[in-house]
């Protein structure tokens, strides 16, 4: 069987070239990927990935990888068992760019594996499961009129039962406020919007629901024309209420979409764009949000996502909160943007074929926890948070996982 992987001519620019002809294959990119101190496959390794990339350019691109086939190693690009190998390779990788910390010359391996899943994708040989999400996201933009009233429906009971359990008979969930200040993504289900919407009234915030949520599945494609009609649908909500801050909820990849990406993706993007950690961090700073006390009594440590921390720089926030609420706050080591990744980003979480895979990935992530002597584990992304509930039933670790701002609100 074979198939055309093809490195599409507007990718190839100084910086593709620059990294392919500069990595040294020294092994540091290795040594930091989850995946390969695991298992040791070739294709998990960062540098066997740029391998692969290398040979086709060289068949597509190059007179000599045309001609000397079996000396640049070109003879089997287009191969049944090439095309897996390169498909195992894009796929079975998180994206956490770890190996770009580590590598004395900063490749971005991330921006390869985004390469490789969308020539995959061109190819027809994409991950059906996180194309049908996509999908489905696409759908529900397309059909967002009809859902509306079913949605308003289950906000106002959301109301409802909030307004008797804080006691607050004013208590609001705005949906569709024109000139709030921030419009806030949440992800799908109730538990990313009850505690956000505790935070924001008792700060008293002019804030508004979206009536999307803030997963991009096709970030994780490869399709880079998914990605943008999925997150369009919030670029112009955004613009018809007339918010100035995007506040996105704990999910690592839809944060540094929003933040990095789309204000690149469209032109006349003048919002703010920040995690709900990051915002109700300044909420404390000035002075505007008061915890209670203590609130957790156990050991507690944070879990860095990485597309929040290592690619986005969101890092002391979250310490910030939790050592407010907690009384004994342990830190992993490493931490921050050289703590080694879950396992579970990347849309791996998703894919149930990868379950063993993503278990064996997570073990370097298990045992620094299990290190730290801690027994509740807050993150602040809804992946992580999925893999490390995995992590933890498959590694018998006996830790609770929650979020930053599940454990802010339970202290206000």
């Amino acid at each position: 069987m074979e198939a055309t992987l093809n490195i599409p001519g507007k990718a190839i620019n100084d910086k593709l070239l620059y990294y392919l002809d500069i990595c040294a294959r020294c092994g540091a990119c290795s040594d930091a990927c989850h995946f390969y101190v695991t298992t040791k496959e070739p294709p998990h390794a960062p540098a066997y990935r740029m391998e692969l990339l290398r040979r086709i350019y060289r068949r597509q691109y190059t007179w000599s990888g045309k001609i000397f086939t079996k000396l640049f190693k070109t003879n089997g690009v287009g191969s049944g068992e090439f095309l897996e190998e390169f498909k195992k390779a894009a796929f079975e990788c998180t994206g956490c760019r770890r190996c770009t910390v580590f590598c004395p010359f900063g490749i971005d391996m991330g921006a390869f594996v985004g390469l490789m899943r969308s020539m995959l994708y061109r190819a027809g040989r994409g991950n059906e499961i996180l194309d049908m999400l996509a999908d489905t996201a696409i759908s529900k933009g397309e059909m967002i009129k009809e859902l509306q009233e079913t949605f308003a429906e289950t906000i106002r009971n959301l109301e409802e039962r909030l307004r008797k359990e804080t006691g607050d008979p004013s208590f609001k969930i705005p949906v569709g406020v024109k000139g709030a200040r921030i419009l806030y993504v949440a992800l799908a289900g109730e538990h990313s919007i009850i505690p956000a919407a505790k935070i924001f009234n008792k700060v008293g915030e002019n804030w508004t629901l979206s009536l999307f949520e803030a997963s991009n599945y096709g970030y994780f494609t490869g399709n880079i024309e998914k990605a943008k009609k999925i997150a369009e649908r919030i670029v112009n909500e955004a613009k018809h209420l007339g918010v100035k801050t995007i506040v996105i909820s704990e999910c690592g990849h839809a944060y540094r979409v929003f933040k990095h990406l789309v204000p690149t993706w469209f032109s006349g993007f003048n919002f703010e764009v920040k995690s709900i950690v990051e915002l109700v961090a300044d909420y404390v700073r000035e002075g505007k949000l008061e915890v209670e006390g203590k609130v957790v009594e156990e050991p507690i440590t944070y879990h860095d996502p990485c597309q929040l921390a290592r690619n986005g720089g969101v890092i002391e926030e979250p310490r910030m909160l939790l050592k407010l609420v907690a009384k004994d706050y342990r830190e992993l080591t490493p931490s921050g943007e050289k703590n080694w990744c879950c396992g579970g980003g990347g849309g791996l979480v998703a894919i149930p074929e990868l379950y063993e895979l993503r278990m064996k990935a997570g073990k370097a992530k298990a045992e620094q926890i299990r290190r730290s002597g801690a027994r509740i584990v807050a993150t602040a992304c809804e992946n992580c948070k999925l893999q490390l509930n995995d992590l933890n039933r498959y590694y018998n670790l006996g830790l609770k996982i929650t979020g930053v701002i599940d454990l802010v609100a339970e202290a206000i």
